[in-house]
């Protein structure tokens, strides 16, 4: 293939990708070609920084010559030899993987953060992008997306999809409550959405949250993974994020106020066009998809303080049922917080202040006396009391 493109030209490449329209994968959607209008010192390809489970690093794995291919044309077409490949960080093994195909390439690969400001001049291509235009050169190209869908926190095999398919048909999900397609939050409805090329796939992942799934709890665990991912080197994206994370952990803690549904608009809002790339300007989608299409989950933490999933633990109560409890001692046995207080014969009793809410008494009770409730809690003893004495002197 690097033969191939030796032999062509500049207006050859930009002519051939010109006709195939081919767009610019990733969160930020823009002709190939109209990027490569103005020239450039160098083209610099990636994935996007706000990739944080990173599928289509899978790419590599069948495709790495049409990638390294796809570079040198594009490089080609905007007349450069500065070539970079910035690999996610902590996939040096990878790097290593690469390092003779990249030397012949004449490419240069770092392993980190992708710094745009360090790279001024540049142009920035995503390695799905350049795997693409590879194909267009060899006349091999088929528009789609490769997508790797994601259920129950387990990622399955990344699939190339043609243009026309529905999200129903790469799901294949009976239980949707929310779906989340790359970084954008949508209700179940956007499965009957048909793949094109206008399309925000972003990073390529397709989850899929059932109903058993709290959307507050979600946004709180992937806010927290997108603040140990980015670089902190932006005000707007560093401390848009504590805040972010903060309310929404505090929503989950049963600490939320009100006034939080605005403020978790109006700075998810001033991220998007406040930050250089797209760890930043991706970042709090996931939070604006979730005030559009799940405002009642923000009303049932907020005001009726409670979770309709049962899942966030601040929620709950956890008791002793004195009518049921034999005093066998199992649960006190396995509470890793010291919370439970009783001996042999005895009803035992849960001090709520030090319970975890882990569930592990429930899990070895085997008279089922342990409950878990978000409702209202009977009548419980205050002192130790014999087993069967509660239900008479109360």
């Amino acid at each position: 293939m690097k033969d191939m493109i030796n032999q062509m030209s500049a207006d050859e490449i930009r002519g051939k990708v010109n006709k195939a329209a081919l767009m610019e994968y990733g969160d930020l959607k823009s002709l190939v070609t109209e990027k490569w209008e103005e020239g450039a010192e160098g083209i610099v390809a990636a994935l996007n920084n706000s990739d944080i489970e990173k599928p289509l690093l899978g790419l590599w794995k069948e495709h790495a010559d049409e990638i390294f291919a796809g570079i040198e044309a594009a490089a080609k077409a905007v007349g450069t030899d500065h070539k970079v490949l910035y690999l996610p960080e902590g996939e040096d093994e990878l790097a290593e993987s690469l390092k003779d195909q990249a030397e012949q390439a004449g490419t240069e690969i770092r392993v980190g953060f992708l710094n745009k400001r360090a790279n001024q001049g540049c142009i920035f291509h995503h390695i799905e992008t350049m795997y693409e235009l590879a194909n267009i050169l060899a006349d091999s190209y088929e528009p789609g997306y490769h997508i790797a869908v994601q259920k129950d926190g387990k990622i399955a095999e990344l699939k190339k999809y043609p243009y026309g398919t529905k999200l129903s048909e790469i799901a294949d999900a009976e239980d949707v409550k929310a779906v989340r397609l790359g970084t954008m939050l949508y209700g179940p409805e956007i499965l009957e959405t048909t793949l094109d090329e206008q399309t925000k796939v972003g990073n390529g992942l397709l989850t899929i949250f059932s109903s058993k799934s709290c959307i507050i709890d979600e946004c709180e665990k992937i806010l927290l993974a997108e603040r140990r991912q980015s670089c902190g080197k932006c005000n707007f994206c560093r401390e848009g994020l504590i805040q972010l994370h903060t309310m929404m952990k505090e929503i989950t803690q049963g600490q939320g106020k009100k006034e939080f549904v605005d403020m978790l608009d109006e700075i998810s809002e001033a991220m998007t066009f406040s930050t250089p790339c797209s760890m930043g300007q991706t970042a709090s989608d996931v939070v604006r998809g979730s005030l559009e299409h799940f405002s009642s989950e923000y009303d049932d933490h907020i005001k009726k303080k409670k979770c309709a999933a049962d899942v966030c633990k601040s929620f709950m109560t956890i008791y002793i049922d004195p009518n049921t409890c034999e005093g066998c001692e199992e649960c006190a046995d396995v509470c890793p917080a010291d919370a439970i207080e009783g001996k042999a014969g005895f009803i035992h009793m849960i001090d709520e202040f030090e319970c975890t809410k882990c569930g592990k008494c429930i899990e070895v009770c085997e008279e089922d006396a342990i409950i878990q409730t978000t409702g209202r809690v009977p009548k419980l003893p205050t002192r130790l009391t014999k087993v069967g004495k509660f239900k008479k002197r109360h």
